[in-house]
């Protein structure tokens, strides 16, 4: 991507990483989400100068086996904010955390 000088790596956090909203339910999983939602920031200011755009996303709970049966999108609409970040135009987003076009607070 250095070399291109052009790149998008959307890390796949979960809300359950942002510290705002922090609990005691799986602490494991919930540490290293907000260790990953952590990395995109510090990745984001190293690449900053080589129009290389890091960002965290969050799909939402998605209609899948893992979601055992719960209210859900389906997994095409999950997969819409990370693609509008995969895709982000040069003056797009940088450091931040997503659950759709939405910033996450963490």
């Amino acid at each position: 991507m250095r070399k291109n000088n052009y790149g998008r790596i959307v890390h796949v956090s979960s809300r359950m990483g942002s510290l705002a909203n922090m609990t005691s339910s799986s602490p494991a999983y919930r540490v290293s989400k907000a260790a990953l939602n952590a990395l995109t920031r510090v990745l984001a200011d190293e690449v900053a100068q080589d129009n290389i755009l890091v960002n965290s996303a969050s799909p939402g709970v998605a209609a899948t086996r893992m979601n055992y049966g719960g209210k859900a999108v389906s997994p095409e609409e999950a997969a819409q904010g990370m693609i509008w970040l995969a895709t982000a135009p040069d003056d797009g987003p940088r450091g931040e955390f997503f659950e759709g076009r939405s910033i996450v607070p963490w």
